[in-house]
């Protein structure tokens, strides 16, 4: 069987950061496009990185079919949406994967993202076929991939994937952060809010069971842990609880991802280097390097 694919458009967190500190690893928003044999496309968020994915897909001949999975809806993960050329070419096909908000859906809130208050262009006149698929905490089968969800450790309905696919499989966690402690909810037990706060009940083993023996996880590591005491309950992880978790769940191969913008190209080495000490001192030896754009991994 031919190889899946793993290509990283975009790989920086929280806003753009183009320019000379930041050229060997990227500054582009999170984006990751995953090739799986025979299939259409899979992309996961939709950051600034998605317009030059765009960009490529404009050369293909034939109409394009993708899938595109929002993790959330933070300005970083759907900036690059309005500037997806190839969503604006009639005959190509688009799915798009996401977790409504309360009281507002995932078509409205693609719809509101290119309002003319703050963009010219509505998603009504993109070309291209655009479908709305609502999802929560699950399982769900798309083109014969299994593909699981779980809430994260961040501020709004935030989601985490894992695709599996013929014995693979592969893990994507952008925006996380240690738990730090219960939450209860009084809401419906059945309600979208209810679903949300229910999965820290055991949210250590739950989270650690969802990735476990993936063979590869791509992991939000934006935080230096002295970084990170400053911004508790902003949804990012130090390295040091990134390596930790891939240490319990026993991934075969970890990137790190959502670079801080404020990290040049040597810090983000810095972070590499240091995660790398940390699975040592666990004698734990697996391939571990921060995300680099236009980067791919093939298993």
């Amino acid at each position: 069987m031919a190889p899946i694919k793993i290509k990283f458009w975009g790989v920086r967190g929280s806003i753009p950061t183009p320019g000379p500190r930041t050229i060997r690893y990227g500054g582009n928003t999170s984006c990751v496009e995953i090739n799986f044999p025979d299939l259409p496309r899979f992309i996961i968020d939709a950051g600034s990185g998605i317009r030059e994915l765009g960009k490529e897909l404009l050369t293909i001949k034939d109409p394009v079919k993708a899938y595109i999975f929002l993790s959330h809806f933070h300005w970083d993960h759907i900036q690059g949406l309005p500037f997806f050329k190839a969503a604006f070419k009639p005959g190509n096909h688009f799915v798009i994967y996401g977790c409504d908000e309360p009281d507002v859906d995932l078509t409205k809130i693609i719809s509101m993202q290119m309002n003319p208050i703050y963009f010219p262009v509505a998603v009504e006149d993109m070309g291209a076929k655009l479908e709305f698929c609502t999802i929560n905490q699950g399982s769900y089968d798309v083109e014969g991939v299994n593909v699981q969800t779980h809430f994260m450790n961040h501020p709004g309905y935030t989601l985490g994937f894992r695709f599996n696919y013929m014995g693979k499989s592969i893990v994507y966690m952008s925006d996380n952060e240690p738990y730090l402690q219960n939450q209860q909810s009084d809401n419906d037990p059945e309600s979208l809010e209810a679903m949300f706060e229910k999965f820290v009940d055991d949210k250590e083993g739950r989270l650690v069971d969802f990735i476990s023996g993936a063979d590869l996880l791509i992991h939000d590591t934006q935080y230096f842990p002295e970084e990170y005491e400053q911004r508790i309950t902003w949804g990012h992880s130090p390295y040091t609880y990134t390596v930790d978790l891939a240490v319990k769940a026993q991934v075969k191969h970890l990137v790190l991802f959502h670079h801080d913008p404020d990290h040049d190209d040597d810090t983000v080495d810095e972070m590499a280097r240091l995660s790398r000490e940390r699975l040592t001192s666990y004698n734990y030896h697996i391939p571990c390097h921060p995300a680099r754009e236009g980067e791919v991994i093939t298993l």
